[in-house]
Protein backbone atom coordinates (compact mmCIF):
# COMPACT_ATOMS: atom_id res chain seq x y z
CA UNK A 1 0.00 0.00 0.00
CA UNK A 2 2.97 2.45 0.07
CA UNK A 3 6.09 2.79 -2.13
CA UNK A 4 8.61 4.51 -1.99
CA UNK A 5 11.57 6.54 -3.93
CA UNK A 6 15.13 5.55 -3.47
CA UNK A 7 18.49 7.13 -5.22
CA UNK A 8 21.86 5.60 -4.64
CA UNK A 9 24.24 8.58 -5.38
CA UNK A 10 28.10 8.76 -4.08
CA UNK A 11 29.06 10.38 -1.04
CA UNK A 12 30.47 13.28 -2.61
CA UNK A 13 27.58 14.38 -4.17
CA UNK A 14 25.17 13.89 -1.76
CA UNK A 15 27.23 15.90 0.82
CA UNK A 16 26.95 18.77 -2.46
CA UNK A 17 23.45 18.64 -2.22
CA UNK A 18 22.77 18.83 1.35
CA UNK A 19 25.13 21.83 1.68
CA UNK A 20 23.24 23.28 -0.98
CA UNK A 21 19.94 22.63 0.30
CA UNK A 22 21.62 23.75 3.88
CA UNK A 23 22.44 26.84 2.11
CA UNK A 24 19.18 27.59 0.37
CA UNK A 25 17.74 27.14 3.91
CA UNK A 26 19.72 29.80 5.69
CA UNK A 27 19.44 32.26 2.81
CA UNK A 28 15.38 31.96 3.35
CA UNK A 29 15.88 32.52 7.00
CA UNK A 30 17.60 35.38 6.53
CA UNK A 31 15.20 36.93 4.32
CA UNK A 32 12.68 36.53 7.06
CA UNK A 33 14.77 38.14 9.53
CA UNK A 34 13.39 41.96 10.74
CA UNK A 35 16.70 43.62 12.90
CA UNK A 36 16.08 46.28 15.34
CA UNK A 37 19.17 48.43 16.33
CA UNK A 38 19.02 50.68 19.68
CA UNK A 39 21.85 52.88 20.55
CA UNK A 40 22.33 53.65 24.21
CA UNK A 41 24.61 55.50 26.11
CA UNK A 42 27.16 53.62 28.50
CA UNK A 43 27.92 54.90 32.37
CA UNK A 44 31.78 56.49 31.10
CA UNK A 45 29.59 58.24 27.90
CA UNK A 46 30.15 56.22 25.11
CA UNK A 47 27.63 54.88 23.06
CA UNK A 48 26.13 51.32 22.85
CA UNK A 49 24.95 49.70 19.57
CA UNK A 50 22.71 46.64 20.34
CA UNK A 51 20.48 44.43 17.75
CA UNK A 52 17.58 43.40 19.92
CA UNK A 53 13.70 43.14 19.47
CA UNK A 54 14.61 40.93 16.54
CA UNK A 55 11.94 38.96 14.57
CA UNK A 56 13.25 35.38 13.41
CA UNK A 57 16.77 36.05 14.68
CA UNK A 58 17.05 33.18 17.37
CA UNK A 59 15.89 30.50 15.13
CA UNK A 60 18.07 31.37 12.21
CA UNK A 61 21.04 31.85 15.17
CA UNK A 62 19.82 28.06 16.04
CA UNK A 63 19.80 26.54 12.66
CA UNK A 64 22.70 27.92 11.10
CA UNK A 65 24.74 26.83 14.31
CA UNK A 66 23.11 23.39 13.89
CA UNK A 67 24.78 23.22 10.50
CA UNK A 68 27.59 24.04 11.55
CA UNK A 69 27.68 27.67 10.52
CA UNK A 70 29.35 30.92 11.76
CA UNK A 71 27.14 34.09 12.71
CA UNK A 72 28.41 37.46 13.06
CA UNK A 73 27.39 40.96 13.77
CA UNK A 74 28.78 44.30 11.65
CA UNK A 75 28.58 47.29 12.66
CA UNK A 76 28.66 50.99 10.67
CA UNK A 77 28.80 54.44 11.63
CA UNK A 78 28.61 57.66 9.73
CA UNK A 79 28.48 61.51 10.26
CA UNK A 80 25.53 61.79 7.88
CA UNK A 81 22.71 59.60 7.90
CA UNK A 82 21.79 58.58 4.17
CA UNK A 83 25.46 57.78 3.02
CA UNK A 84 29.18 57.45 4.19
CA UNK A 85 28.99 54.52 6.63
CA UNK A 86 31.93 52.44 7.26
CA UNK A 87 32.34 49.49 9.23
CA UNK A 88 33.73 49.85 12.51
CA UNK A 89 33.43 46.43 13.83
CA UNK A 90 32.57 43.17 13.01
CA UNK A 91 31.72 40.41 16.31
CA UNK A 92 30.21 37.57 17.33
CA UNK A 93 27.58 39.09 20.13
CA UNK A 94 25.24 41.16 19.31
CA UNK A 95 25.86 44.41 20.83
CA UNK A 96 29.08 47.12 20.60
CA UNK A 97 30.47 50.02 22.14
CA UNK A 98 31.91 52.50 20.21
CA UNK A 99 34.48 54.71 22.26
CA UNK A 100 35.69 56.94 19.84
CA UNK A 101 34.19 60.29 18.63
CA UNK A 102 34.14 64.19 17.71
CA UNK A 103 32.86 66.00 20.53
CA UNK A 104 29.45 67.60 19.39
CA UNK A 105 29.48 64.96 16.17
CA UNK A 106 26.34 63.38 15.71
CA UNK A 107 26.90 59.73 14.59
CA UNK A 108 24.62 56.98 13.17
CA UNK A 109 24.82 53.73 12.89
CA UNK A 110 23.55 50.65 11.06
CA UNK A 111 24.03 46.66 12.12
CA UNK A 112 23.53 44.23 9.70
CA UNK A 113 23.42 39.91 10.49
CA UNK A 114 26.23 37.49 8.26
CA UNK A 115 26.24 33.83 8.43
CA UNK A 116 29.48 32.32 7.34
CA UNK A 117 30.29 28.94 6.63
CA UNK A 118 34.30 28.96 7.64
CA UNK A 119 35.94 31.64 6.06
CA UNK A 120 33.18 32.13 3.32
CA UNK A 121 30.30 34.76 3.50
CA UNK A 122 27.07 32.64 2.52
CA UNK A 123 24.13 35.01 3.13
CA UNK A 124 23.69 38.56 5.50
CA UNK A 125 20.73 40.58 6.18
CA UNK A 126 19.88 43.94 4.65
CA UNK A 127 21.96 47.03 6.22
CA UNK A 128 19.31 48.01 9.00
CA UNK A 129 19.70 51.94 10.41
CA UNK A 130 18.94 52.08 13.89
CA UNK A 131 15.34 53.28 14.95
CA UNK A 132 17.38 55.21 17.53
CA UNK A 133 20.33 55.63 16.68
CA UNK A 134 21.71 59.57 16.27
CA UNK A 135 24.27 59.95 18.73
CA UNK A 136 25.63 63.34 19.71
CA UNK A 137 29.28 62.53 20.97
CA UNK A 138 29.70 64.29 24.14
CA UNK A 139 32.76 63.24 25.55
Amino acid sequence: SQFANYAIVEKADAEKIIEKQNIDKVKNLVKEVKLKVTTSKTAKKSVKVKISGVKNLSSLIKEAKAMGYTVKYKFYKSTKKASKYKAVKTKTSNSYINTKGKKGTKYYYKAKVMVYDGKNLIAQTELKQCSYGVRTWSK
